[in-house]
């Protein structure tokens, strides 16, 4: 019996859509559940055993041919948190941008470049943003289960701070 056997047509549609939109609600509607239920459908769906299965396959085999694994993601995110904006520059000016090494390049998010008028002539501006520094730090500390060691560090303090005040 084939892993497709399993599910009825709906529930398949249901789950090619999912892949698609990766939202539970607009994958429901696409799979012909009416709009009013839709939601609570695609919950139910979600939770259903042969439904996630049949989802975390095909999203495995998607990370196994695009070479999606946790170690290039952390790597890249390293990239992202560790971008120091001083080496895009030699000086006051900036790098050209195929001189830069690929770990710098990798944390850039987007470049931009225009004429300005200034003064009696005109001037290129070039506008460099890094993608979230912040946001990666955060996604790398989760990982490495940082917050939840700062947690306990707070409980413990907490009950260290415990004052004990007697009347009488």
């Amino acid at each position: 019996m084939k892993e497709n056997d399993k599910l009825s047509k709906k529930q398949l549609i249901f789950c090619k859509e999912y892949l698609v939109c990766m939202n539970a609600t607009e994958a429901a509607t696409k799979a012909g559940y009416s709009q009013k239920s839709a939601y609570s459908q695609g919950v139910r769906l979600l939770k259903d055993a042969r439904i996630k299965q049949y989802i975390d396959k095909r999203l495995m085999d998607r990370a196994e041919k695009l070479d999606i694994t946790p170690n290039r993601i952390l790597e890249e995110l390293g990239h992202i948190a560790f971008f120091n904006i001083s080496s895009i520059f030699d000086g006051m000016s900036l790098k050209e941008i195929d001189s830069l090494p690929e770990n710098v390049t990798r944390a850039i998010g987007s470049v931009k470049s225009k004429t300005e008028k200034s003064g009696d002539g005109f001037a290129e501006v070039t506008e460099v943003k890094s993608n979230d520094k912040l946001k990666a730090l955060e996604m790398l500390m989760k990982h490495l289960g940082m917050y939840e060691k700062d947690n306990e560090q707070l409980k413990q303090e907490k009950v260290n701070d415990i004052k004990i005040v007697v009347e009488g």
